[in-house]
């Protein structure tokens, strides 16, 4: 798809059900009025063809939230909502036919529970729930033809019309058939730290429905999705803190018990992280098996780590 047609998309709503925008640019229509009364904030992403429910929801009984990919499939205030602080709601997944739940971004939700029933505190809380399969679709570009492995277990195009379709979870390699000079990978691609890669190969991890640009000139050009942020949980009989920062921005981790997060990120965002065993405990590993106490996260390429300190 070209870049004109994708700026129509952008610029259209099919009556109403399909507003094609970044979740960036949907946050800035939050109400600023409520926002002055009520200080308690979830953001609901789907994660995968599926849908998620919050009960109560802002603005009645309850309201089904979905996205796919980088569009909300329904208005942006079924997704964000504003609470008093204090206020308990409960969230409720649903996969598609034939699409099974993999779990939530979130550690105060049962990763194999589809209901999950939360306090909200004051600021703002991203929630994601996780389905699989995922789709990958391919907006073709500048470079030509585009070859992905591993092939999609069925026949499929890439586009809109037959997106193609793999397990949660799965690693795909995008290779162009020749570089273009001013035109990038726009994507959650890995190493992707600005929103446009120069490079030969594009690296995704699939834990979500994703589209990206094959030889586009700008990342405006296909938005990327806010990202539910980054959670690392304590876990060992041994005790231990982890510290983290945002490359290039602000933002910290906080620490709420055994649970430190970061909120709010893009995509494109990427954590540097530092675990370290206290008093006579012993570092032991991440959850993904790495066993560097100081590493870099990328949010596309994951949401939800533990860390393990052993007792010595």
């Amino acid at each position: 798809m070209a870049a004109s047609a994708w700026s129509k998309r952008l610029a259209v709503a099919a009556a109403g059900l399909l507003v094609a925008v970044g979740l960036d640019a949907a946050s800035a229509s939050s109400q600023p009025a409520k926002l002055a009364e009520l200080d308690a904030e979830i953001q609901l992403m789907t994660a995968g063809p599926g849908a998620l429910t919050i009960t109560p929801a802002e603005s009645g009984e309850s309201a089904t939230c979905e996205v796919d990919a980088q569009e909300y499939q329904v208005p942006d205030t079924d997704c964000i909502h504003h609470f008093d602080e204090g206020t308990t709601v409960k969230l409720t997944a649903e996969p598609k036919p034939g699409h099974s739940f993999k779990g939530w971004s979130d550690y105060k939700c049962a990763s194999k529970s589809t209901t999950c029933t939360m306090q909200l505190a004051p600021g703002t809380r991203y929630v994601a729930a996780r389905f699989s399969p995922v789709t990958l679709k391919i907006f073709d570009g500048e470079f030509g033809r585009v070859t992905v492995t591993p092939k999609p277990s069925r026949t499929c195009s890439f586009d809109y019309t037959s997106p193609c379709e793999y397990k949660s979870g799965t690693v795909v390699t995008l290779r162009r058939e020749h570089a273009a000079a001013g035109f990038f990978w726009i994507g959650a691609c890995l190493g992707n730290r600005a929103g446009s890669l120069n490079a030969a190969e594009c690296k995704l991890p699939l834990l979500s429905s994703e589209v990206v640009g094959a030889g586009y000139a700008t990342p405006g050009e296909i938005p990327p999705v806010k990202g539910s942020g980054i959670e690392i949980k304590l876990a060992g009989k041994g005790k231990g803190k982890v510290t983290g920062r945002v490359l290039n921005g602000g933002k910290a981790l906080t620490c709420d018990g055994a649970v430190c997060r970061i909120t709010g990120l893009t995509r494109y965002d990427y954590v540097s992280l530092r675990a370290r065993p206290l008093g006579r405990s012993g570092w032991d590993r991440w959850s993904d098996g790495s066993h560097s106490k100081a590493r870099v996260i990328g949010v596309a390429s994951t949401n939800r780590l533990w860390v393990k300190f052993d007792r010595s």
